[in-house]
Order: structure tokens, then sequence, then C-alpha cells
């Protein structure tokens, strides 16, 4: 099972045309991702995370904010926002690729370069950031693994 984060984007004069940060909008859309530190869970071999002894959340991310979506019982096209979206996109990736019943879940793991490492944003709470996460990876987008976008969003269906 893949557990998918979500990001917001907002428009870049740069080749790729977008920059992506963790999704943090609690007025907006819905709120912000959750991550963290499984109590239950055991972790799986392929992750490597200094600080959770547990499975962490998230290993991929896609859009949680501001999507179109067409939906005539609310009148047509609408925004929605939330992991349920990003989670969804992630599925239809896994159906591009073609590989979602074949690959483990580590297969992400060992094709980082097929995605985008989001560095930006968190998820936590932004009028206590430090109190409801500890302001470290288990809510803060860093460079490489980060468990508000796991591993980054996808950049094609390489690591898919």
């Amino acid at each position: 099972m893949t557990a998918v984060g979500g990001t917001q984007l907002t428009p870049a004069h740069d080749a790729r045309g977008w920059q992506e940060r963790a999704w943090n909008q609690p007025y907006a859309y819905g709120g912000e991702g959750g991550s963290g530190c499984s109590a239950y869970v055991t972790k799986p071999a392929w992750q490597h995370d200094p600080r959770c002894p547990g499975r962490t959340v998230a290993d991929t991310a896609a859009v949680a904010s501001d999507v179109a979506v067409y939906e005539p019982d609310y009148g047509g096209w609408v925004r929605v926002g939330g992991t349920s979206v990003s989670a969804a996109l992630i599925a239809g990736v896994y159906g591009l690729a073609g590989n979602g019943v074949r690959l483990p879940p580590e297969y992400l793991y060992r094709h980082r370069r097929d995605l985008f490492d989001i560095t930006a944003g968190s998820n936590a709470f932004p009028a206590s950031p430090s109190l409801t996460c500890g302001n470290d990876y288990l809510c803060r987008a860093m460079p490489g693994y980060d468990a508000p976008t796991g591993l980054g969003t996808p950049d094609g269906t390489g690591a898919f």
C-alpha cells in the first residue's frame, strides 16, 4: 500500500512552470495533509528515516489543493482539495504506468530520480507549528524523504 501526502502548486517562471510545497491551507480547501509516525504499523524494511520506529506517512504526494472536478450534482465544475484528491491522482499514475498490482511499495524508494523532491512547506497548524509537530521531517518538507510529501511528486510514471 502506498501512503499519499498532499501538495499545493503556485505558478513559477522556470522550465517546470510550477513551484510545489507541502499542503497547508487550514482555512481553505479542507486543511492540511496528515503525516507522522505510526504507533500501530511496523516500519517496512525500505523506510530508513531517523526518528520514527513505525511506518512513516507518506511515500509520495500529489496536488491536494484547488483541484477542479466536474460534479453535476453541485452544478458543474467545482474546486476540491484534500488527500482524497491526491490519493486518487496517484492511483491514476499507477494506472497509467500499468504496474499497480505488480509492484511492491518499496519500488518508489528505488526510483527517487523519477520524483520531484518537495523541499518547502509544512503541514503543521500555522498558529503553533513547533507545538503540533516538532518542526522536523515528520511535518516539514525538506530535501530527501519527509513525512508530508514522502519522496516527492511524480515526474512521469517511472517510479510507479
